[in-house]
Parts: C-alpha cells; sequence; structure tokens
C-alpha cells in the first residue's frame, strides 16, 4: 500500500492506471499517424482531452475497484459501455469546441485500437492478478476478536493476501479461530515459522500488549525486512477505515494524521464558496421545478429546515427539500428513514433518488455552517443517543459536516446504531486523512453515486 496526500492506495492500482493511460496515449497517436487527416490544431490537447474522459468511464464503471471481483464477461461489457459513454462525450467536446477535434477516421481509430488494448490488457492483469504467488504473505500474532475479520480481509480488502496462520499463548485461542483458519504455535514460535513459512508481514493482533509480547522477536522480523504492522494500521490500509470497536485511544494520538493546517482550511473554505456559488447559479431553474413539483403534490410548504449538529457541536439548521408529508413525525418523534418509507411522497422519492432534495443545503454552504465534503450532519436526538453507544462518536464533530462524505460514498444508508457505526469508522477516516486529494476523491465518487442512484432512501 502506498500512501498518496496522505490517503492509501493499493500500488497495483496505481500500476493498473498507468498502464491503462500508456494504452490510450498510444492508442491516439497511432490513430491520429494512419489517418489522413487528425484534425485542427495540436494532438496533445485532443489526447488529453480523451484519456481523462476514457478514465473517468472507466473509474465510473468501477473499474479502479480494486475489491471488486469481476469476470471476464462482466469485464468486458463494463470495458465497451465505458469506451461507448466515453466516445459520445469526447464527441461532443470535439463538437463544441473545434480545438479538441478529430478527425472521424482519426476518431473511430482512435477509439477502436484504445477499446482493443485495453481489452488485452485488462484481461490479461485478470489473470495475473488472480495467481496465489503475488498475494502478500501474513503472519498473524494473536488470536482475538480480530481473527474473523481478519480472514475475512483476504479476499475483500483493497490489497489482497493470503492468512498462512495464527500464533497465540491462550489456551481457548483454538475454539476462536475461524473456519479454514490454522493455529500454528505459540509466540515464542515466531521466529522459527518465519524462517520456515517466509512471510511478508508478520500481524499483531494481540488483545493485551502488556502480557506475553514477544518484542525482541518482532524487532528480529523487521532487521530482517520483514513488516510488522499492529491490527488497526492494517485495518485502515486495507478498508479505508478506522477501526473503533476495542481500539485503545492511544493509537489515535500517536498515529500518523490528523493535520489540519491553516492553509488546508482556508483552501477548502474557498473551494466550498466558490462550488456552492457555481453550483447555485446553475441549479437555481431545477430547484425552481423541483419546488413546484412539492407543492403541486402536497400542501405545505416546498423547504425542509431541520435542527442539526455541527462543527464542535454547535447546532445549525439545514436546509432541504421537503420529501415527506408534512406531519410525518407527528405522535412518533425523531425516527430514522427506512427502506419504502411511507411517509414519503411520490415526488419526494423521486428527489431522494437523485439528490435533488439535499441542492438547498448549497446555501449552509456558503453561510459556513457546512462544507462540500465532510461527515452527515446528525440530528440532535440521535446524536445524543449514538455518543452513549458508541466510542468515539463525538469525534466526527472535529470537522464541517459535508453535503457528501467519505462514509456517504462507501456505505449505503443507515438507519440503525450499526450502521451508525459502520459510518462512523469512515469518517474517522476522513478526519485522520484530510486533504484536497482525498476530497477530490470524494467529489469523483459522488458523481457516481448521484449517477447510479446508489444508497438513497
Amino acid at each position: 500500500m502506498l500512501r498518496l496526500f496522505r490517503h492509501y492506495v493499493p500500488g497495483t492500482l496505481l500500476l493498473v492506471m498507468a498502464a491503462d493511460v500508456a494504452i490510450i496515449v498510444g492508442a491516439v497517436s497511432l490513430g491520429v499517424s494512419w489517418a489522413k487527416w487528425g484534425g485542427e490544431g495540436a494532438l496533445w490537447p485532443k489526447a488529453l482531452t480523451l484519456t481523462a474522459t476514457v478514465l473517468f468511464a472507466l473509474y465510473l464503471a468501477d473499474l479502479y475497484d480494486p475489491g471488486l471481483a469481476l469476470g471476464r464477461r462482466e469485464l468486458v461489457v463494463r470495458l465497451v459501455y465505458a469506451l461507448l459513454a466515453s466516445g459520445v462525450v469526447a464527441a461532443a467536446l470535439g463538437f463544441a469546441l473545434p480545438a479538441l477535434r478529430f478527425g472521424r477516421l482519426a476518431f473511430l481509430q482512435s477509439l477502436g485500437l484504445t477499446l482493443g488494448g485495453l481489452l488485452v490488457w485488462r484481461l490479461g492483469w485478470l489473470g495475473i492478478s488472480a495467481n496465489e504467488g503475488l498475494r502478500k504473505r501474513v503472519l498473524v500474532l494473536g488470536v482475538s476478536g480480530a481473527a474473523e475479520p481478519i480472514v475475512g480481509l483476504q479476499a475483500t480488502g483493497a490489497r489482497p493476501f493470503t492468512v498462512l496462520g495464527f500464533l497465540d499463548d491462550h489456551p481457548a485461542a483454538y475454539e476462536q479461530l475461524p473456519a479454514g483458519a490454522e493455529l500454528l504455535g505459540k509466540a515464542r514460535d515466531l521466529l522459527n515459522l518465519v524462517d520456515e513459512l517466509q512471510p511478508d508481514l508478520v500481524l499483531v493482533a494481540l488483545r493485551d500488549m502488556r502480557g506475553a509480547f514477544p518484542a525482541e522477536d518482532l524487532l528480529e522480523c523487521r532487521l530482517r525486512g520483514i513488516r510488522v504492522e499492529d491490527w488497526p494500521s492494517f485495518y485502515e490500509k486495507q478498508t479505508g477505515k478506522i477501526l473503533v470497536t476495542d481500539m485503545r485511544p492511544s493509537w489515535l494520538i500517536f498515529s500518523d494524521g490528523f493535520v489540519k493546517t491553516r492553509m488546508t482550511q482556508a483552501l477548502k473554505r474557498a473551494v466550498d464558496v466558490v462550488l456552492a456559488a457555481v453550483g447555485l447559479l446553475v441549479a437555481l431553474p431545477v430547484m425552481g421545478l423541483v419546488a413546484l413539483a412539492i407543492k403541486l403534490e402536497s400542501r405545505g410548504p416546498a423547504l425542509f429546515r431541520q435542527e442539526r449538529v455541527g462543527q464542535n457541536g454547535r447546532i445549525f439548521v439545514l436546509n432541504k427539500f421537503r420529501s415527506m408529508r408534512v406531519d410525518a413525525e407527528r405522535g412518533s418523534g425523531a425516527v430514522w428513514a427506512s427502506a419504502h418509507d411511507p411517509r414519503v411522497t411520490r415526488v419526494g422519492r423521486v428527489i431522494r433518488k437523485t439528490r435533488l432534495d439535499e441542492l438547498p443545503q448549497l446555501v449552509n454552504v456558503l453561510l459556513g455552517t457546512m462544507s462540500f465534503i465532510g461527515p452527515r450532519p446528525e440530528r440532535p436526538e440521535f446524536v445524543q443517543l449514538l455518543q452513549q453507544r458508541i466510542p468515539f462518536y463525538m469525534e466526527r464533530l472535529a470537522v464541517k459536516p459535508g453535503l457528501s462524505g467519505w462514509a456517504q460514498v462507501r456505505y449505503p444508508y443507515g438507519a440503525s446504531v450499526e450502521d451508525a457505526l459502520e459510518k462512523l469508522q469512515y469518517d474517522l477516516y476522513y478526519i485522520k486523512n484530510l486533504s484536497p486529494f482525498l476530497d477530490l476523491l470524494i467529489l469523483l465518487s459522488t458523481v457516481q453515486v448521484v449517477l447510479f442512484g446508489r444508497g438513497a432512501r
């Protein structure tokens, strides 16, 4: 795993993207050189535009999701759809801006070569990446509540790995092992097993570090060039979440991250103001139509205003388009929304699915009570409940709440304490690794979520 601008990115993902870029640029160069007329203007703006368009289409098609297991047929289908979509967008850009316009034959040849090259490369990579020899070999020190998630992450984590086995001194360790896992010995056997199995990484998941902690043996592993990581750090890299349950506060205190410089905050605020102002200008006609549709369908105001908890626990009023009946919580009090919620109107169901109900929150961003990117603001009633049930819950209030966030694009809509715990783990990862680069990734993922209607309720 590589840390790029404080965000963990699998090295294999960067390799795949670099190969994609090389194939697209090469295909454009050949496509233009083989045609009698490549189009007006220089080649590099056209090549750059087509490359960016294809990469974005591949991203929307989830072809840069390392945790998504695709078969050959689905891979081919997604590649074809992505290339067709990017071709339409690139053609529209060329029509609008003559400097980005290809000759017809050059354009068709460039797209055809790109599709052929990506198909050959991606199908080849699919076979290579399935090779067990390329997976990291992990030896786990400690059998505890972490054993089951460690085994489960072998195929679903950002970087696939193989668990060689577990070591533990506890008498009940064998009974706590998940299915398919093997207990290889005790902590004192670490160096012998390292010599025998040659692991790439020793993962420390001991339930009590003050007990039989083999410090000298772990140091020897480090000196031999074998990585040693603790379970919370490994979990963070593999999942993009911070492990909240059973985590020691000292890990949060001493771990790298939680950097909020004045320059970073000033830049984030400037981007918020510009995006919110432009967004409001562009969205005003759509907002007018949404407000009219709400008024025509049901009585009551088009705008819904509700108290939410913001940065440092400050209460502010959040603006949304009303998607429920006016008396939705009469007699029930504050309750989470649920799938197929009967309180939601027909118009409300549409604007929730398309996220149009959240457009008035651009005003909150302009006022400074919200940011474009950050944890979703929760209602005071739920905050009071969740801080009693979930450890470290109030730490999510260290930054401004956002229109979108790491938890929103990585996890579906939450409507329970368990969902709130899961989303908190993503929120803490965002706060710990906050950077303009991570904000950009979340914005791109938000486009994907809005286009395909994921997570709405």
